[in-house]
């Protein structure tokens, strides 16, 4: 019997895994650029159970100054995925938090910026809150998170008609769209500007990051309604994986409808929209 590899990734998603990363890591202190907290050639990206984006762990002994430890974690895992790179204190497995020395619960803010699992295989590395510094694979500034090693994006130019509405007012039609494909994610219709119905949006203060696309900024539709909140979005100077989709508008397939060559597509499942929440 064949195996799909949609539910074939989602096997090992209540372990704690790791795998390799190849380049130098190197993580700075956001108000000091030149404060080095951390430089690495042996980092590991780690996922803890149930978490869909990794962090970077790193040998202690990498680390720029001594680290204190603070509380032990029992790991209590709740069912369910963990899609998005926030709240790192929320550990998925047993472990101790730790800070830097002389300042514990203080000046790193609420939560620890380092924690050491209880896994013999990661022993003598920590986990690192990508959120608490500005991050670097060799000279490569890094966003939003760690790179996936296993996830892919790509884009390639179509001419199917694409035509995207919500409530019945028409917000894109065109057939000169590119597709934007992500692992994990719906297929996503990039319109040129031109062929956006720009009438029917208003610019929203929204914004996101991509690890892969970089900055976003949405729209919302111009009538108010709440179902068309941050209902689109564009990335104006994208990182390389983005270039291809530069200043072009996308919406959320699964808030909006999509006509494909005249044939209605079904809003799709997805980690930001599973079913139920629309």
């Amino acid at each position: 019997m064949a195996t799909s590899w949609i539910d074939r990734w989602q096997l090992d998603l209540d372990r704690l895994r790791w795998f390799p990363a190849a380049q130098e890591i190197r993580a700075v202190r956001r108000e000091d650029p030149q404060d080095v907290a951390l430089r690495s050639t042996s980092a590991r990206l780690v996922w803890e159970p149930w978490r869909l984006l990794p962090v970077y762990a790193v040998p202690a002994t990498d680390v720029s100054a001594p680290l204190v430890e603070g509380e032990h974690r029992d790991g209590q895992v709740r069912h369910g995925l963990i899609p998005h790179p926030l709240h790192f204190e929320r550990h998925t497995c047993a472990g101790t938090e730790l800070w830097f020395e002389g300042a514990v619960g203080a000046e790193d803010g609420p939560s620890a910026p380092f924690f050491r699992p209880d896994d013999e295989d990661l022993a003598g590395h920590v986990l690192v809150d990508f959120q608490a510094f500005d991050w670097f694979a060799e000279e490569q500034p890094l966003s939003a998170h760690p790179r996936d090693p296993f996830k892919r994006v790509d884009v390639v130019p179509s001419s199917r008609h694409v035509v995207v509405s919500l409530g019945g007012a028409v917000l894109a039609d065109t057939t000169r769209a590119m597709a934007l494909t992500e692992t994990y994610l719906p297929l996503r219709w990039y319109v040129p500007r031109e062929d956006v119905r720009w009438e029917a949006l208003t610019p929203s203060t929204t914004t996101s990051d991509c690890a892969y696309k970089g900055h976003a900024r949405y729209w919302s539709l111009a009538s108010g309604d709440p179902d068309g909140a941050d209902i689109g979005w564009s990335y104006e100077d994208p990182l390389s994986d983005g270039e291809r989709v530069r200043g072009y508008v996308a919406f959320w397939c699964e808030r909006t409808d999509l006509t494909l060559d005249g044939a209605q597509m079904p809003r799709p499942e997805s980690l930001f929209f599973p079913r139920g929440r629309r």
